[in-house]
């Protein structure tokens, strides 16, 4: 009897050694695939937390306030292009009278006409003789309000999608391409620096060669200029984008582009090319 517990015994020692081991070898999860899988855990765990008030938001409540911002933003815009519409009238209508004064008070002199002072008018004037108010810019740096890092515009490219690791890809609409902007964060400083945009919830306007206007995407994308957080060692960069998208064979040359920051509702121009 207890030879046969004995042989039981080491049958189901030799089984069970046997059965480890079995199975397929575990999948090795790349830095952007555990980025994402922690991105997504955490905010799946933190909205059952009732107690936290912070922590990672939903990509969904952050392109929401974004497009809130970006609404309030045109709206802006939309007033100030109407006022100064108003002031080039009156500027012209102005203009026009100090022209026929002048015109009849040298006419009784010599019959000719004489064009008017230009010290009258301030900035520059287009081909249809309107005047054009001089446009104020700013850097790149001074419009996102970064302290200790740098913010330089690269180069642009127009692709049908965007890829920024495996794990991720933007693809364009149908009938749209990509308008993608490299945006380098430089540390300049001796000390590793902190870098949060994401809390400024900025929004971005595209002007390109004075009559395409966009709107930024709002994007997931971990190296994403609207939403970067990440700290930086002193003497390096990181690499980020921003993303918009044009109707296809839209834009064929990049004569000029501008590209408004709003944050915080204070929006800065500034200029990209041309």
């Amino acid at each position: 009897m207890k030879k046969n517990r004995l042989a039981a015994s080491a049958l189901a020692l030799a089984v069970s050694i046997t059965a480890c081991g079995c199975g397929d070898r575990i999948y090795e999860l790349t830095e952007e695939e555990e980025a994402v899988i922690v991105h997504y855990s955490a905010h799946a765990v933190s909205k059952f937390n009732k107690r936290q008030s912070e922590g990672i938001q939903d990509v969904a409540v952050l392109k929401a306030l974004k497009e809130l911002r970006e609404k309030e933003a045109l709206e802006r815009r939309k007033q100030r292009e109407e006022e100064e519409k108003e002031r080039q009238r009156k500027l012209g209508q102005q203009t026009e009278d100090d022209k026929n004064n002048k015109d009849n008070k040298d006419s009784n002199q010599n019959g000719q006409l004489q064009k008017p002072n230009s010290s009258q008018n301030a900035g520059q004037t287009n081909p249809s003789g309107e005047q054009q108010p001089n446009t104020s810019y700013v850097s790149l740096k001074k419009a996102l309000q970064l302290s200790g890092i740098n913010a330089v515009y690269r180069s642009y490219e127009l692709v049908p999608s965007y890829q920024a690791s495996q794990s991720y890809m933007v693809r364009a609409s149908s009938g749209n391409e990509l308008l993608v902007l490299h945006v380098n964060l430089k540390n300049s400083g001796s000390k590793t620096a902190e870098c949060d945009i994401l809390s400024k919830m900025p929004s971005f306007q595209l002007t390109v060669n004075g009559d395409v206007s966009v709107s930024a995407d709002t994007t997931i994308l971990l190296n994403d200029l609207g939403t970067y957080q990440g700290k930086i060692r002193a003497g390096e960069k990181a690499r980020t984008v921003l993303i918009f998208q044009v109707k296809k064979g839209e834009i064929k040359s990049m004569d000029n582009m501008d590209l408004e920051v709003t944050v915080n509702g204070e929006a800065s121009l500034v200029h990209l090319a041309g």
